[in-house]
């Protein structure tokens, strides 16, 4: 959603005469659109209009769920295949049974994805025997969407606090072992060297009980880590960082105004123009 303000900033207009459509915006994006004095309305009716003298604020109202919504086709599951496909889109060229192993789901569930996608016109042929995702902007829309809810409180695995004498912005000091990444804040510092982390995320491909001897980390319910398991298949490169569509989604649940610019450089940088 950040990248559509950078369209509109992109029109050349003032901000009194754009307006910002979504059925749901970050509070922290309102926040700052708020503060930057560009308008906003979402689908629970909440808005930011000023035009000339008038001025209308909405805050504070739900958006209703409607039976829409329960027929996402994009569950725990499903989401992970999506997201292996978002990040290495030649994957949609393998056997469903083959995507299934490689993105740990059933059969099943990477039969009705790939379905979903045909139907929906995010599949074309290239030739008798490849295809292509296409409309990657809007199924990248959909997978963000999704992630924070649907998907990421079913990978927590706890907050920790660092060894005595670290603090978050010492996060560099602390090396990983394969099969764990940083992102989140640190990961966004890593692609734009521009912010000092206040809050720590991980994915790890170890148990609670590796991650504490080999990090020394410490069990604390308000510490700054998070950490979260591991639910896509690393291409084994020499990167310590999750991919950039995942560290986009990290900042936006952040919800935190000052990751909001970062967020929208790292979608310009490395999502959109990928």
């Amino acid at each position: 959603m950040a990248h559509q303000l950078d369209e509109l900033s992109q029109l050349g207009k003032p901000k009194s005469e754009t307006l910002l459509l979504a059925e749901q915006i970050p509070d922290s994006l309102k926040q700052t659109m708020r503060q930057t004095q560009q308008n906003y309305l979402d689908g629970a009716g909440n808005c930011y209009i000023h035009v000339g003298s008038v001025l209308l604020i909405v805050q504070g109202r739900k958006l209703a769920r409607t039976p829409a919504v329960a027929k996402q086709p994009f569950g725990k599951s499903g989401l992970r295949v999506l997201f292996s496909l978002l990040i290495q889109p030649d994957v949609i060229n393998l056997s469903v049974r083959e995507l299934a192993e490689q993105t740990g789901v059933s059969v099943g569930t990477a039969q009705q994805t790939i379905d979903y996608l045909k139907k929906s016109g995010y599949v074309v042929s290239v030739d008798a025997k490849r295809k292509k995702l296409t409309k990657l902007d809007k199924l990248q829309e959909q997978w963000i969407g999704r992630y924070t809810a649907a998907l990421k409180p079913s990978l927590a695995m706890g907050r920790f606090r660092l060894p005595k004498n670290l603090y978050p912005a010492d996060w560099r000091q602390v090396t990983l072992q394969p099969g764990t990444y940083w992102g989140g804040e640190p990961a966004a510092d890593a692609l734009t060297n521009d912010l000092r982390p206040a809050t720590l995320t991980l994915y790890t491909d170890q148990d609670k009980a590796g991650l504490l001897n080999t990090y020394k980390l410490l069990p604390d319910p308000d510490g700054p880590v998070e950490v979260n398991r591991l639910f896509w298949q690393p291409d084994h490169s020499d990167s310590f960082t999750v991919p950039p569509l995942l560290v986009y989604a990290d900042l936006l649940a952040i919800d935190d105004p000052r990751t909001t610019d970062i967020a929208r450089r790292i979608y310009q940088d490395y999502i959109a123009n990928a």
